[in-house]
């Protein structure tokens, strides 16, 4: 008789139960979650018999551990299988690099800081602010969910589009300006609240 994969995976589920009931008196957990299969261009599935499945260790020394850990997950809707093309790691390379120079830019700025600017920049900070408690809430409850794939494309709208696109360009000096401090200090409050959202799908590079 064919054991099938969910079928082995459900049978160590009920011992891993078992044991928790039998060993600790207590339910080892409520919750399971169940990734799909990653499959190849063709909709096989992958496996070291078809030779079809990537050297995970080379794909990261190419494109770095969050780069691929990124790609794949964004890609993964909930229950759906992942038809997996090595082109799609390009997504968090790139998303990496748009993270590294918004910090290079940010930190550019630092030498022209000054006291005494007055700015009109608190309406961009108040708004980039609500946008990060807005997706905060948001991601809360899509992780209730498991909804993985959905609360990482709300983090990466919200530093690809809403951070990176509109906060920086709103207060970014002027040519050889002077940058109020104030403005400096939200900034860089603001950048590392975007890496304490992002830290649990890229670990390596938010640390």
């Amino acid at each position: 008789t064919l054991v099938t994969a969910p079928e082995i995976i459900f049978f160590w589920v009920a011992r891993m139960i078992m044991a928790g009931e039998t060993f600790l008196d207590k339910k080892p957990f409520d919750k399971v979650y169940f990734t799909g299969i990653v499959r190849d261009k063709q909709g096989r599935k992958m496996s070291k018999s078809l030779g079809n499945s990537p050297d995970l260790l080379e794909l990261i020394e190419i494109h770095g551990a969050d780069a691929v850990r990124f790609s794949v997950m964004i890609a993964s809707p909930a229950g759906n299988d992942l038809l997996y093309d090595e082109t799609m790691l390009e997504q968090g390379r790139n998303f990496g690099n748009k993270m590294w120079n918004a910090m290079k830019l940010v930190k550019m700025w630092e030498a022209r800081v000054a006291d005494d600017v007055n700015t009109d920049d608190t309406f961009a900070i108040e708004w980039m602010e609500e946008r990060i408690k807005q997706v905060q809430l948001s991601i809360e409850e899509l992780l209730k969910d498991f909804r993985l794939s959905e609360a990482l494309k709300n983090i990466y709208s919200l530093i690809w589009d809403d951070f990176c696109s509109w906060y920086l360009e709103w207060v970014k000096p002027a040519q050889d300006a002077p940058l109020s401090a104030m403005v400096y200090e939200k900034t860089v409050g603001i950048y590392e609240s975007l890496l304490q959202l992002l830290h649990p799908f890229m670990p390596f590079v938010t640390e």
